[in-house]
């Protein structure tokens, strides 16, 4: 019972509030089945982070960290065989709210850090190219084709992803891990870089269809970023 007195006798002293801004490279692919589309497959794309952390640390290995963050969770389709030709690149751009338990370790300047939690927010927008086919255009008359393009026009196309409220399903939640290493510079600034892993554990379409395949976002980000402290005891020593 002691202990526990003191305990909470140290928290307010030793705690600290911190905030900052770290931007970086995401990594992101989609999880999901090719169903009857043997020659298709889905490859991992890049693309851009940024977000604002707030840090609340109880002492010197025990955090608990929230913030507003954007990335792009892209990925893209591929064809092989008879249809290698056809395409299509997805951006997709994403705002969630992480909070997470970082657990810190090391010595007084630089010190690595463990991350684990959830995550939740909102498929914001997204846009689509690539290059297809129309289906009711007529063949072009060629013997022994190679490919689609040999028999069929193929266009590319750049636009805007039209939403459907009856397929879509705009919000995602999930968990994530990550490790990093800190440096302080000055017992206010600090410095770091991480990386995160974001496991997606909401499928991106909504039960609309009988059959209907799965997709999850399984996203990695490499972030560098500044935290500023304040309050608390900003010693470190």
């Amino acid at each position: 019972m002691l202990l526990v007195l003191a305990t909470l006798c140290v928290l307010p002293v030793a705690a600290q509030w911190r905030v900052g801004f770290q931007a970086g490279y995401t990594h992101n692919s989609l999880s999901t089945e090719s169903g009857y589309f043997y020659d298709r497959r889905y490859v991992a794309l890049g693309g851009f982070t940024a977000g604002v952390p707030v840090q609340y640390a109880f002492n010197d290995w025990l955090a608990v960290q929230a913030e507003v963050s954007y990335a792009q969770k892209n990925y893209g389709m591929r064809r092989s065989g008879f249809y290698d030709a056809l395409r299509e690149d997805r951006t997709n751009h994403y705002l969630s709210v992480p909070l997470f338990a970082r657990f810190s370790f090391g010595g007084t300047k630089l010190r690595g850090f463990l991350d684990a939690g959830f995550y939740a927010g909102g498929w914001l927008a997204g846009r689509r190219e690539g290059t297809t086919f129309s289906v009711y255009a007529e063949n072009v008359e060629e013997d022994n084709p190679s490919g689609i393009g040999n028999i069929k026009d193929l266009y590319t196309y750049d636009e805007k992803y039209a939403f459907d409220s009856r397929r879509d399903n705009r919000f995602e939640g999930g968990a994530l891990v990550g490790v990093g290493l800190e440096y302080r510079l000055t017992p206010v600034w600090a410095v770091l870089a991480e990386c995160r892993y974001h496991h997606s554990l909401t499928d991106m379409q909504k039960d609309y269809m009988r059959g209907r395949v799965p997709r999850y976002l399984n996203t990695f980000l490499f972030q560098v970023g500044v935290l500023f402290t304040f309050g608390g005891n900003q010693s470190n020593n």
